[in-house]
């Protein structure tokens, strides 16, 4: 018994010749009992394999004034880093004209406002409408709840906030 211990291959053949008297019996009443659910198995696994069309990937949208999604983005980066004056630097007037320092004053607690409401909060969506070549209107979907939407116009080659929904 201690050579059989010592010797896997004769566990195998031992095995082996148990087994294969035995199999010429049982084969067909077991076959169909395993081909069907392997059959299934098979099929229910190939829709893991397959896949039907192609996966869509979001395209990365970068934090920057050079596009009118990017500066909403840019804006609500620094919304959520509690800097509220870098965020009010990204906002006109509607003319495109540098906003006053009492109106930039008067627009913190708007700002404040928006930070709670969408703090942390990542933007799910976005879709830019074009309302002319310098002015688009950019829908946002906050967290997949609430939306808001930004009018955003680009003046001097750069887009600007000028309007938060």
């Amino acid at each position: 018994m201690n050579s059989l211990k010592r010797n896997p291959p004769v566990i195998l053949a031992v095995i082996l010749a148990v087994i294969l008297p035995v199999i010429p019996r049982v084969i067909p009443r077991v076959i169909p009992w395993v081909i069907l659910p392997v059959i299934l198995l098979v099929i229910t696994a190939s829709c893991a394999v397959f896949e039907v069309g192609g996966t869509r990937k979001d395209p990365v949208i970068e934090r920057n004034q050079q596009s009118s999604i990017g500066v909403v983005y840019l804006w609500k980066a620094e919304i959520d880093s509690n800097n509220l004056t870098a965020a009010s630097e990204l906002m006109r007037h509607r003319s495109g004209r540098a906003l006053l320092a009492t109106e930039r004053y008067d627009m913190t607690d708007d700002l404040k406002r928006w930070k709670t409401l969408l703090l942390n909060k990542p933007i799910t969506t976005a879709v830019a409408d074009t309302v002319n070549d310098s002015t688009h209107t950019v829908r946002t979907k906050m967290d997949y709840i609430r939306n808001v939407s930004f009018s955003t116009v680009r003046y001097q080659g750069k887009w600007w906030i000028t309007k938060i929904d």
